[in-house]
């Protein structure tokens, strides 16, 4: 891909993650090159000190060192809006340090996760002096890609904060969906402060949804799904999106999503992420579809060639869209690895980590 696009997040973006670190965006996709921490350096050290102007003098010279930039779905422009290495607070702030959910989806952790009394007390602690500050000019604030916003009264009293010492700043707001209702919108002061809801749904059927989520709340969330689109299609909201995390476990059911987009006025946004920001562990070789070595890859690839995919309402990285089938013998070898993976019990190596992003060319 080339990297004549110009990437703006360095200027304008700040994402406060897990254990107080920061960056400039999705650490995926910035190859996990923070800026700074929270719970050690100033605010404006994080955002104006050494390592930042590093990261924007290496933006500017178009080298992305720093960046996983063909994989990127970024902030990006074809023209340069800025030149210099100092820039004002934020415009767009992610809280996307908090893990806490009520629920197991398979895509980000094995078992329910919740922020401690003493974490809850750390990021509380620096509301004043880092966080109210860094999110006081800002436009839009981005909450809660960690975890879900309903199931953190954390994350709740945070967000009350700083929409009361910042009243104009709009949200970008997402959620798995379950509770996400009119009435709980209007409980948390959200209603008429959001632009932009993404729904992670990662399924177009009931049967895809309880085997992703390990939970029967298909129709319930269909039902809020659906009341969401009535906002985005009255104009209330500016922009809907429902996310699909592609595994082995559900991308069979990509052409349907798209369809249900569609009918949503929404756009269905499909990445290869395998992995979790808590402790759950994911046999990478099992779910990775996209792996040439899976022994469904080209499946899927046969699959990415539906012209669905090409429909205004669906986003797909181009890194997938360029996936090329792999010779018959290597699928033959993949489906015969998998057989003694499975069916004999063999030994299957397991990763943990936090989440991580997946080309075609990963594993060979």
């Amino acid at each position: 891909m080339s990297r004549d696009l110009f990437c703006k997040n360095p200027w304008n973006c700040l994402e406060l993650n897990n254990d107080g670190k920061c960056f400039f965006c999705n650490p995926c996709f910035s190859n996990f090159n923070l800026i700074g921490n929270i719970f050690e350096d100033d605010i404006d050290e994080i955002w104006n000190g050494e390592k930042a102007q590093n990261f924007r003098k290496d933006v500017l010279e178009k080298k992305y060192s720093f960046c996983n930039y063909e994989n990127c779905n970024g902030n990006k422009a074809s023209e340069i809006p800025y030149n210099e290495l100092i820039a004002p607070y934020p415009e767009y702030i992610n809280i996307g340090y908090d893990y806490t959910c009520g629920q197991r989806c398979i895509i980000c952790r094995d078992d329910y996760q919740a922020l401690s009394e003493d974490e809850c007390k750390k990021w509380e602690d620096k509301l004043e002096t880092h966080i109210l500050p860094i999110t006081s000019q800002a436009k839009y604030m981005f909450v809660n890609c960690r975890g879900e916003f309903f199931d953190s009264k954390h994350t709740q009293k945070m967000v009350s904060s700083i929409l009361s010492n910042n009243p104009s700043i709009r949200v970008d707001f997402i959620s798995n969906g379950i509770k996400c209702t009119e009435e709980n919108l209007k409980k948390h002061g959200l209603f008429d402060k959001i632009f932009k809801i993404h729904i992670s749904l990662h399924a177009a059927s009931k049967e895809t949804y309880k085997r992703i989520f390990r939970t029967d709340k298909f129709d319930s969330v269909m039902e809020n799904v659906r009341y969401i689109s009535s906002l985005k299609k009255e104009g209330k909201i500016d922009e809907f999106e429902i996310m699909f995390v592609i595994t082995d476990a559900n991308y069979k059911d990509m052409p349907s999503f798209v369809k249900l987009a569609e009918e949503l006025d929404a756009k269905a946004a499909f990445s290869a992420c395998i992995g979790g920001y808590a402790s759950y562990i994911m046999n990478r070789e099992e779910y990775a579809v996209f792996y040439q070595n899976h022994h469904n890859y080209n499946n899927f690839v046969k699959m990415l060639k539906n012209p669905i995919f090409n429909s205004s309402h669906c986003w797909l990285p181009d890194y997938l869209r360029e996936l090329k089938p792999v010779s018959f013998i290597q699928s033959f070898k993949n489906k015969l690895r998998y057989f003694a993976r499975t069916k004999l019990n063999m030994k299957i190596k397991q990763t943990k980590g936090n989440i991580q992003i997946f080309s075609h060319d990963t594993y060979k």
